[in-house]
């Protein structure tokens, strides 16, 4: 398969569509489910850095050999450390602690770019030096990205 850029002439298409207003709300509501899953990802990846550097602190501290009591705070962020783990580990796993992507119109697919595109960011944060990523903000322009079927 040739690449376009090797291709004598390059064509484009330029469409615009008038959706109705039940397409209109279906993409919002997909747009903003994927919102969403984005930035809890990036929200509890966040809580989880903080949690492990604060313990890994703690730690360090402590006597070497020897495992420091844990007060009612570092309890927690523990916990909200290995509840994190177990809701990233898997996409499913985000859908089911939260009932209102189980929705019918919210797409699968989107929620998986989704999920994919934060995992993309982190690549090229450590591989090619792009910023962390950042949470997503809502925006006027609705758009939502899903794979053909």
């Amino acid at each position: 398969m040739e690449r376009m850029s090797s291709l004598a002439y390059h064509f484009g298409i330029k469409l615009r569509f008038y959706l109705s207003s039940k397409q209109k709300k279906i993409i919002k509501l997909n747009y903003d489910a994927q919102r969403f899953v984005y930035n809890s990802y990036v929200g509890r990846n966040r809580t989880n850095y903080h949690a492990r550097r604060f313990l890994a602190v703690k730690q360090i501290n402590a006597m070497p050999f020897a495992f420091p009591i844990l007060n009612d705070y570092e309890a927690k962020l523990a916990e909200t450390v290995v509840a994190n783990d177990e809701l990233l580990a898997k996409p499913k796993n985000i859908r089911d602690a939260y009932s209102f992507l189980r929705v019918k119109e919210i797409d699968s697919l989107a929620l998986a770019n989704a999920i994919q595109n934060y995992r993309k960011a982190w690549n090229n944060y450590r591989k090619i030096g792009h910023g962390i990523p950042t949470f997503h903000k809502k925006r006027s322009d609705w758009s939502y990205q899903t794979n053909c079927q």
